[in-house]
């Protein structure tokens, strides 16, 4: 019999590359989901035409706990992906936001809780680290901003030093000890507050009733089965609107912010790989991305798109939003040396494949 494998906010575009590679793997995926956001009809019906043996969707709202009596309790892992992922709709409706994304976990430890001690991953965000990161010294060059050099070294910046791989004075990437406290001055966002909310809990579930457990705070992460959506995502927005749409972008700031990007089949792949090589990673937080190596800036990800679909944007500049990181590059050295993972598929590559599916849907 096929191991089962629950995955919340089933038909976003993270959960359904993790239902497909799931699949592939062997397991029958149980996906929950609300169905609230854009797009997510169409992914549901794919997995629904492509997998009708090895996916059964079951309609919830991770923010109502009834609804996980729906659910089967024999499951052997579970991805938690359900989230509201926009910082301007958190902004708006922050009460939305906290229901769905730390009470919404809680609902969830709680049916996990019930099924026993199984393989768990809790789907987190850069957000999380607070907006101190924009302390860090900035060089802004032509297209992007880069960090600069740190010339001063004291007691008060101590935890950013901790939580930063620095080489010759000029910080590369932030690793997992980065402060995720703001010291009474810095904040996160609301949507990063709600999902640092849910960290806690995931972390005190694992602590008091021993659920294994992994925490994954992830960079940007894009890829096929992404709607397009102003609030689903920078590079899809971006791609969709200019190669299909009216090519009007709005820049808040001036577009030279940069942040690592990784490929959602790349990650779906640690995905399984944490729930599958439990032992390994329990009790561990990864933050994950497409590393140093794959770095791009809003500016420098708009002559990507340009050049790959003939059409031209239409930039529009506003004044930069609230708690909006400058620069966010993971450092991935932990997860690659503890799961042996990598990330494989490059950035055009993936704009490529992008391109290809919103010429057929």
């Amino acid at each position: 019999m096929k191991k089962k494998l629950l995955l919340t906010g089933s038909v976003g575009h993270i959960m359904t590359n993790v239902a497909i590679e799931a699949i592939k793997r062997g397991w029958k995926v149980i996906g929950m989901d609300n169905l609230h956001r854009e797009g997510v009809i169409k992914n549901l019906k794919y997995l629904q035409e492509s997998y009708p043996d090895d996916f059964e969707f079951i309609w919830g709202d991770v923010r109502n706990p009834e609804d996980f009596d729906k659910l089967p309790k024999d499951i052997d892992g579970c991805v938690i992906g359900a989230a509201n992922p926009g910082i301007p709709w958190s902004i708006d409706y922050p009460r939305y936001d906290f229901r769905t994304n730390a009470e919404g976990t809680v609902n969830t430890l709680e049916h996990i809780r019930r099924c026993g001690k199984i393989p768990t991953v809790y789907c987190s965000t850069n957000k999380t680290f607070s907006d101190i990161i924009n302390t860090i010294p900035i060089i802004e060059e032509e297209k992007r901003y880069v960090w600069g050099q740190i010339k001063y070294l004291g007691s008060s910046f101590d935890p950013l030093l901790a939580g930063m791989d620095i080489i010759d004075g000029f910080p590369e990437v932030i690793n997992e000890l980065f402060p995720v406290s703001g010291f009474g001055k810095y904040g996160h966002s609301m949507y990063g507050v709600s999902k640092l909310t849910g960290e806690l809990y995931c972390n005190e579930y694992h602590c008091e009733y021993k659920l294994p457990m992994v925490i994954l705070k992830m960079s940007c992460i894009f890829g096929l089965f992404q709607a397009g959506a102003v609030e689903q995502g920078w590079i899809s927005h971006f791609l969709k609107t200019i190669g299909f749409g009216d090519g009007n972008i709005t820049f808040f700031g001036n577009g030279k912010q940069v942040r690592d990007v990784l490929d959602a089949r790349d990650v779906a792949r640690l995905y399984m790989d944490c729930i599958e090589n439990i032992d390994k990673c329990n009790g561990e937080i990864f933050t994950v991305g497409g590393g140093p190596e794959n770095t791009v800036s809003l500016i420098e990800a708009i002559e990507a798109i340009e050049n790959l679909t003939g059409e031209k944007a239409n930039i529009e500049y506003k004044p930069p939003r609230s708690a909006d990181q400058k620069i966010y590059i993971s450092s991935i050295e932990k997860v690659k040396a503890i799961m042996n993972w990598n990330p494989t598929i490059k950035f055009e590559d993936t704009l490529r494949d992008m391109f290809a599916e919103y010429k057929i849907t």
